[in-house]
């Protein structure tokens, strides 16, 4: 039976954690092992993390370097044990039937590697139905967010791990090699990741060293691709989108 593991990681994310970690009890299909990441908390994030380990074996409270959220991951990924690597931000939550879609896809095409899904973007939730609220502002896109896609393990043996230098857009830079490698990817017109809009996440604070972080990942691929004598543009991500079936 394939194995998934999901990573969690999180820095004084007391008013989200459990949302995001109810959301992965709800699942349909279940993680075998959930790797949460505190990064340097100082607030009672970790309390509600041991809590939930209380009630969950599956979950693991691990140490971060607290050097932000990619070398975090990274903490993850070296003692993860999963065939199928997940992610999700700790104020960020999972649809129910999120795992059990995606896997399918994966399991349809085993040379699909990357199976990633739209994003619904909300700025009120229905903590009943873990769901956006009604009256929520709702929009639905693909965006590149490792929350909203599932990824074989050979993904990270082929690329690595995340950059540690980069405060920023570690995301952008592992889709941006998945590209460039040519790993078959796939993104399912279902929505796949609830978005959370709050005023302290980070695209709602980027700094300038953020910014920065984000243009060292387009000149990082730009040279790539340079080195590797590769010159044409990369398909658009709206050819890779598919209907569930």
């Amino acid at each position: 039976m394939t194995t998934i593991t999901t990573i969690i990681p999180v820095k004084n994310g007391a008013a989200f954690i459990a949302d995001a970690l109810a959301s992965i009890d709800r699942q349909t299909t279940a993680p075998d092992e959930i790797l949460v990441v505190d990064d340097g908390s100082t607030d009672n994030t970790v309390d509600i993390i041991q809590e939930a380990c209380k009630c969950n074996p599956a979950i693991r409270l691990l140490n971060g370097p607290q050097m932000g959220p990619g070398p975090a991951r990274n903490v993850a990924l070296s003692r993860s044990r999963g065939e199928i690597i997940t992610f999700l931000d700790a104020d960020d939550l999972w649809p129910a039937d999120k795992l059990q879609v995606q896997l399918a896809r994966l399991n349809k095409t085993p040379r699909v590697d990357v199976v990633s899904g739209l994003i619904r973007y909300f700025d009120k939730l229905s903590r009943e139905q873990l769901e956006p609220a009604e009256d929520s502002q709702i929009n639905d896109i693909f965006h590149v967010h490792l929350g909203a896609a599932v990824f074989r393990r050979s993904v990270f043996d082929r690329l690595g791990l995340f950059h540690e230098d980069m405060l920023y857009s570690e995301d952008v830079d592992l889709i941006l090699k998945i590209r460039e490698a040519g790993i078959p990817m796939s993104i399912l017109r279902h929505v796949t990741l609830y978005y959370r809009r709050h005023p302290d996440s980070m695209t709602s604070t980027m700094t300038p060293d953020e910014s920065k972080s984000f243009n060292m990942v387009i000149m990082r691929s730009m040279m790539r691709r340079k080195a590797a004598g590769v010159n044409k543009t990369f398909t658009p991500f709206s050819s890779l989108i598919e209907d569930v079936q």
